[in-house]
């Protein structure tokens, strides 16, 4: 009964007392009505009298009789009323701790029994309703605030200190012991504030095995009747703990392991252990969920898609706070329901709210629609709970400088450095605020002191070989791909350097290059890999390759085999919208203009679908498609609004800038320009689009060949001494390109002949 349910009871127990009282008991004790042998057993005096003259009865007694009988339904009610507020009490959940349990077998081996056993148990009692559990993660939070992070054990008056900081009643310790092949494991609980015993509880059996099979359940059930009244009068619940975790001691052991190395960012380190308990148990849910998470927080979501649909086929073997958890990573990356991931995140923050991944992931989605403020209350709850909690004081500093206070984002990433020194991703950070800002010098400073700290920190890594890039240093971007390619701690991630290569490759000209560093993927990676995946990335990488060389028929397969591979059967609107716009773009050049407007509609109608975070991209990826369709049916008048639009897009975060589709078509408003006829605005636009401050150009990279079609405008207009600059300028950009590209060639015979005229 909840208490709204006790509230409207207790309520109408009391209008009936007073109901009853006035139209009953009152009239008794005026002496106005009197029983009655017929129904409805009662009958007013004058009628009694007018029936039948009765002898009269001692008035005394009978006067006293009623209110007798009415206090006696009054005591009855009010146990009943005691009863039920015993009863909502009991409903409230009982704050209870466990901590290490102590090593009695002298044998070293069973040290991870320590942490494994009130793991379990943690687990089990969570499942009871009338327990609140202090997790593993927050004793270790409340231990990092206490400056003792590096504690591996924590002892008896460790532990009350750390119930005492967060409201604790009680404290579970332990022990275990083997004898023979018999194992015993002792538990008492302890009331945090008198120290006093509560309860003691112990159970044996043969083998460690039986520590799954039989020793935490009865513990468990023990443990929960000692703590809660309710559990012992009212209801017990019902612990299996085999049917939330494993029954294997060792996978459990390895999921201890890659749960640790997780929440310490080691998502490698991480993997391994957690593929291990998976191939121990293949129905261990929570090991599933872990696993996809340490591919969701490198951006690697692919790969954990197939780890994430396991975890969510296994979630009845999970507890309830993991469902929660594989609910929303299933409704954010695979349903791509926002709207039911943020009722899972609230439910699941009520629920829970000592949980501060609960309120991280809350905050992470108001973030993503762009709730700044509601974003920062959740992150700030997160933060009481664990004020060194890295990962939130990265995500807070990020919002404060969506919002424009970079004050607040520096502190916010400073604090993020103190709390992981020597960690390579506060570096970062920084960077991407000073690339915001547009102070570029400051923030390769930053990306090259992540990239210090930690030399396979790739992420950093792209970042400067963008900056380089932005500079038209390509000697210096070109360096930094080999040393992507050079640190890649997997194969996989060697492939994707090989990919970043084939990239700015085709930037300079060199086609050849491009492809041979795209074939050298399928010759790193695993075969399984490759057709899961990798292919898929490899071959929308060759669709824009393709497509820059005019190949369109190659570009079209190329597209429609990458998304057959990886996102057919994807209910993402951004996916879908990621498909239609090269294939559209495609059909623009091969003029069928009938199929690029449908390919427009379907993007068109799919806008109101995509998250929040990805808005803008999405109605680029619209007006860039809609306006080449313009333009290639000379609707000059209609297209030149949209496409100067287009030009003064900016890039704001880096991870977004080496897209194709920001250099790929970004000078439509001079082709526009020059197509009617406006050399003079051409020229000015393609001025704009090359001007030496990447900030004048909105961040974006200069595509090579501009310095080309800029050069022939110079000479058209005999602009003799910037015509030769701007050749000059492209063929130093493309000295390694490949010999054959016409553009190449038509620029060395022009600058010839210039420079042989007097």
């Amino acid at each position: 009964m909840d208490i709204l349910s006790l509230l409207l009871t207790i309520l109408g127990i009391i209008v009936a007392i007073i109901f009853g009282y006035l139209q009953v008991i009152v009239p008794f004790i005026k002496r106005d009505v009197r029983f009655s042998r017929h129904f409805p057993f009662v009958e007013s005096a004058e009628a009694a009298v007018a029936a039948k003259p009765r002898r009269r009865v001692k008035k005394k007694r009978k006067r006293f009789l009623i209110p007798g009988l009415a206090i006696g339904i009054l005591i009855i009610i009010f146990v009943l009323i005691r009863f039920l507020v015993f009863q909502a009490r009991a409903i409230e959940r009982v704050p209870i701790a466990v901590i290490n349990f102590t090593n009695r077998t002298g044998d070293r081996q069973f040290d991870y029994l320590c942490e494994a056993i009130p793991n379990l148990l943690i687990t089990n009692l969570e499942q009871s309703k009338h327990l609140s559990i202090m997790t593993w993660e927050r004793m270790h939070d409340l231990l990092k605030i206490l400056g003792k992070e590096d504690v591996r054990v924590v002892d008896e008056e460790l532990g009350f200190e750390i119930c005492a900081m967060d409201d604790i009643k009680t404290i579970v310790i332990g022990s275990f012991t083997k004898a023979g092949d018999m194992f015993v494991t002792e538990a008492k609980v302890l009331d945090v504030k008198t120290k006093k015993l509560l309860k003691s509880s112990s159970s044996d059996g043969v083998g460690i095995a039986s520590i799954l099979q039989t020793q935490i359940d009865e513990l468990s059930k023990d443990i929960a009747r000692g703590v809660s009244r309710y559990e012992r009068v009212i209801e017990t619940t019902k612990f299996e703990i085999t049917e939330v975790t494993t029954s294997s001691m060792e996978a459990y052991n390895y999921f201890l392991r890659g749960r640790e190395e997780f929440g310490k960012w080691y998502f490698d380190e991480a993997r391994k252990f957690l593929e291990r308990a998976i191939e121990i148990d293949s129905t261990f849910a929570s090991a599933y969920l872990y696993l996809a998470l340490t591919y969701h927080w490198p951006d690697e979501e692919n790969l954990g898609t197939e780890p994430l649909e396991k975890a969510r086929r296994l979630s009845h073997m999970a507890t309830e706070r993991e469902r929660f958890f594989i609910e929303a990573m299933y409704a954010l990356l695979i349903e791509k329901k926002s709207e039911k991931e943020l009722q899972i995140y609230r439910q699941w923050a009520t629920k829970y709210p000592k949980d501060k991944w609960a309120h991280t992931m809350l905050g992470l989605d108001y973030n993503d629609r762009q709730i700044f403020d509601k974003a920062v209350q959740e992150y700030t709850k997160a933060l009481e709970l664990d004020p060194n909690f890295g990962y939130a004081w990265n995500n807070l500093g990020y919002i404060y400088a969506k919002m424009g206070d970079y004050d607040k984002a520096i502190e916010c990433f400073k604090r993020y450095a103190a709390v992981f020194p020597g960690d390579a991703n506060p570096f970062d950070s920084m960077g991407d605020l000073y690339f915001q800002r547009g102070q570029l010098d400051e923030a390769l400073v930053q990306y090259k002191e992540a990239i210090f700290t930690k030399p396979d920190f790739l992420l950093s890594c792209t970042k400067i070989v963008y900056i380089y890039a932005l500079r038209e240093d390509y000697a210096e971007a070109m360096k930094w791909v080999d040393h992507y390619i050079t640190f890649a701690p997997s194969l996989t991630e060697k492939a994707g350097g090989y990919r970043l290569k084939a990239s700015y490759s085709n930037l300079l000209g060199n086609f050849d290059q491009a492809m041979n560093a795209l074939d050298t993927v399928k010759e790193l990676v695993e075969p399984n890999e490759w057709e899961s995946c990798q292919r898929a990335y490899t071959d929308w990488s060759r669709g824009w390759l393709y497509y820059d060389m005019r190949k369109y028929e190659l570009s079209r397969n190329c597209f429609r085999d990458s998304y057959d591979t990886l996102f057919l059967g994807w209910d993402s609107a951004m996916a879908i919208i990621d498909y239609n716009f090269p294939l559209g773009l495609v059909d623009v050049k091969q003029e069928n203009p009938d199929s690029a407007r449908a390919r427009l509609a379907t993007i068109k109608s799919l806008l109101p679908n995509v998250r929040t975070s990805s808005k803008n991209m999405a109605q680029l990826v619209h007006d860039i498609l809609y306006a080449e369709i313009l333009l290639a049916q000379n609707s000059l008048a209609k297209v030149i609004v949209m496409a100067e639009a287009i030009s003064q897009w900016q890039v704001d975060r880096v991870e977004y800038a080496n897209q194709t589709i920001m250099i790929q078509t970004k000078d439509i408003a001079a082709r526009t320009y020059l197509k009617k006829g406006d050399i003079d605005k051409a020229i000015l636009e393609y001025e704009r689009l090359t001007d030496p401050d990447p900030n004048k150009r909105g961040r974006c990279l200069i595509r090579p060949t501009w310095h080309y079609e800029l050069a022939k405008l110079y000479e058209e207009k005999g602009l003799k001494a910037k015509t030769i600059g701007q050749y000059e300028k492209f063929l130093d950009i493309w000295k390694n390109a490949d010999a054959d590209r016409p553009e190449l060639t038509d620029a060395k015979e022009r600058l010839a002949k210039l420079k042989t005229k007097k």
